[in-house]
């Protein structure tokens, strides 16, 4: 799944790429979402409804120019959400879990 999350960021290497994962029957499965952020470069923007209809394990999106730490926002919204953060930065091409408090 982490070489799907790469690749899906590498594609869209302009703007923070974005997905979920989500639980099934089968197990975890990764979709990636169109970020509809206006400022698709530094921010990203899932549809909530996404949220909401699946049974979402883990928000992922990437980091363009950054490290994978989470930043304030990421973490803020992580915790709000009560869902983990899973992020990948272009930049230092790793990943970074981040487990909501």
């Amino acid at each position: 799944m982490l070489c799907k999350i790469k690749k899906y960021a590498r594609e869209n290497s302009g703007e923070e790429s974005c997905g979920v994962i989500v639980r099934d029957l089968a197990g975890f499965k990764f979709f990636p979402c169109e970020n509809l952020s206006l400022r698709k470069d530094s921010h990203f923007l899932i549809d909530p409804y996404i949220i909401v209809e699946n049974d979402v394990a883990c928000i992922y999106h990437s980091h363009v120019s950054q490290s994978s730490e989470p930043s304030a926002l990421d973490k803020k919204t992580s915790n709000e959400l009560c869902i983990p953060y899973l992020i990948y930065s272009l930049k230092d091409d790793d990943f970074y879990f981040y487990n909501c408090v």
